[in-house]
């Protein structure tokens, strides 16, 4: 399930060799009245693992190669009125000469390379350990179970590239299967785990990816709607802040290099979602998702894509949540890539046009999505389970345009000929012959062809509108198009075709753009035909509910 990669401030879970030494320092320091604060103890790998791909670099070693992550060591930042500060130049000099003198005293040491210079000033560690030592499970005597069991679950937890170090010997464990039982279950293969995190960061994909980000992340721009305030290639003020620890100006932003943008993107966003790990369509559609919204919000459209196609695992559909376990990351790689990328995309769109900031930058959006659509069409289609509601949908022959063109003729006032092809169109579509789609037929030729078309005479209604569970369904225009549609649109197309109808007639002397608002200014008299003829199905309705209820008043006197 992976570990947190959140600073981790807390000294209580560390050895209990440096436990005492750094209450014992910290309180030095404020006596003294030198503003030193903890900013950092136990660090987790994955931590480790961002902090390692960070440009300019902030740490020469990977995950496990650091003293952090054995809860040995400790980063002391000076905290000046409420905000951390690393400056080590001017009156602030004498401060950190001062916090590491307090640290020797108390068996504790800076960090030195081998020439002996002075290599991170915030790290203190324990005086005598090795990472390399470490790694080989060989831990400092005096340790205690809250010490062993925090640092027992960053191993348990590890899925990232190499072997984890060994347990400490005092954390607790259950004991073993018996062997008998253990002889009978099929014991997974290592095969199964999740890629490793480090292999995101250096996957080779990445670049192919990231040159559509970058032809859509343009250089610096500081928008006053832009709750990100200012931006350089995409990285945000913000972004930037957290990503070199310290506080930045609008000009560092202005000043960000292609370089350290590259390490940021591939770092904070692409290995965050471990797009390494997944087929190449959904890949990209999380990683720019990733950028434009962050990456808890793309995980949970993956969440809700998977939902929307009504697939399930173990039964259930995904927790909407924006953690990628591994219920999630299962789902991602194991569904057809190519459906659920759609999917993904449409529920992106649907985020982005209900943002209130859509009226300034929903132009930019649109346009950057078609992109999408159109490069993530020439990435390989993979395998995968493919959700039969979205097939479907897919081989359902009814064409929107068919439909718009049939309206045309209404433009004549032969209304009732046109709902009369479009039933037929309906009828071709439908390949079934279970009851209730030979009954839903029977209605659709009866009603929208003869009846409407007045070629025939009406028949018995009730011979065909009786469900099989004895409940009267639909009247039998609004079961027409069949009993899903019927449900989903009884006594909503007056209401729909109004509105489409005001809509239709209003939003282009609006002054507003965008493709919604020109593709209805290319097709007012279309639109506002085919709303029209919605209208009038719906008006139908109503009668054809009014006629039933004087029907079964007249049966019952």
């Amino acid at each position: 399930m992976g570990n947190s990669a959140k600073r981790d401030s807390d000294t209580s879970r560390l050895h209990p060799a440096i436990r005492k030494k750094v209450a014992a320092i910290q309180k030095q320091l404020h006596s003294e009245k030198i503003p030193f604060e903890v900013f950092e103890a136990f660090r987790t790998p994955e931590r480790q693992a961002i902090l390692f791909a960070k440009r300019p670099k902030v740490t020469w070693v990977g995950p496990w190669g650091s003293i952090h992550q054995y809860g040995l060591a400790v980063d002391f930042v000076l905290k000046i009125d409420g905000n951390w500060s690393w400056d080590d130049s001017g009156p602030e000099a004498k401060f950190w000469d001062r916090m590491h003198e307090i640290a020797q005293k108390n068996g504790m040491t800076p960090l030195f390379n081998k020439k002996g210079k002075l290599i991170e000033k915030p790290h203190i560690q324990l005086v005598g350990v090795s990472a390399s030592e470490l790694r080989k499970g060989k831990y400092p005597d005096g340790g205690d179970e809250i010490w062993a069991e925090h640092l027992s679950d960053l191993i348990d937890n590890w899925e990232g590239p190499g072997t984890a170090p060994p347990p400490p010997d005092l954390a607790p464990d259950r004991p073993p299967l018996d062997p008998a039982i253990l002889a009978e279950l099929e014991v997974e293969s290592d095969s199964d785990m999740p890629s490793q995190i480090m292999s995101a960061v250096f996957d080779p994909r990445f670049q192919k990816f990231h040159d559509f980000i970058k032809r859509w992340e343009g250089g610096f721009v500081n928008h006053p709607a832009d709750k990100g305030g200012a931006t350089n290639m995409g990285v945000t003020i913000g972004t930037l802040a957290d990503w070199r620890g310290s506080d930045v100006s609008v000009e560092d932003v202005r000043n960000l290099t292609r370089a350290e943008a590259d390490d940021i993107f591939r770092a904070r966003y692409y290995a965050m979602c471990r797009c390494g790990e997944m087929p190449d369509r959904m890949a990209m559609v999380v990683y720019n998702c990733a950028v434009l919204s962050g990456p808890k919000t793309s995980i949970k459209m993956a969440q809700e894509a998977f939902n929307i196609l009504g697939l399930t695992v173990d039964g259930k559909g995904l927790g909407v949540d924006g953690i990628l376990g591994r219920l999630t990351m299962g789902a991602i790689k194991q569904t057809d890539p190519s459906i659920l990328a759609d999917a993904f995309m449409d529920q992106q769109e649907k985020h982005l046009r209900g943002l209130d900031t859509f009226s300034v930058f929903g132009a930019g959006w649109l346009n950057r999505m078609a992109g999408l659509r159109e490069i993530v069409n020439t990435l390989p289609t993979g395998a995968g389970v493919r959700p039969t509601t979205k097939m479907n949908i897919s081989e359902n022959k009814v064409d929107f345009q068919d439909i718009l063109s049939i309206a045309i003729s209404a433009r004549e006032g032969d209304t009732k000929a046109s709902l009369a092809k479009i039933a037929e169109l309906v009828l071709e579509s439908d390949p079934e012959d279970g009851s209730t789609s030979s009954r839903n037929k029977t209605l659709l030729r009866l009603l929208l062809k003869d009846k409407l078309a007045g070629d025939g005479e009406l028949e018995d209604v009730s011979t065909i509108t009786t469900g099989p569970d004895g409940k009267p369904p639909l009247t039998p225009i609004n079961a027409a198009l069949g009993e899903t549609i019927g449900k989903a649109m009884n006594g909503k197309k007056s209401v729909s075709g109004i509105v489409g109808l005001v809509l239709t007639a209003v939003l282009p002397s609006l002054g507003i753009s965008g493709d919604i608002v020109q593709f209805i200014s290319d097709n007012t008299e279309l639109l506002l035909t085919l709303f029209s003829l919605l209208t009038g199905w719906g008006m139908f309705g109503k009668l054809d509910k009014a006629i039933r209820l004087v029907g079964m008043v007249n049966e019952r006197t």
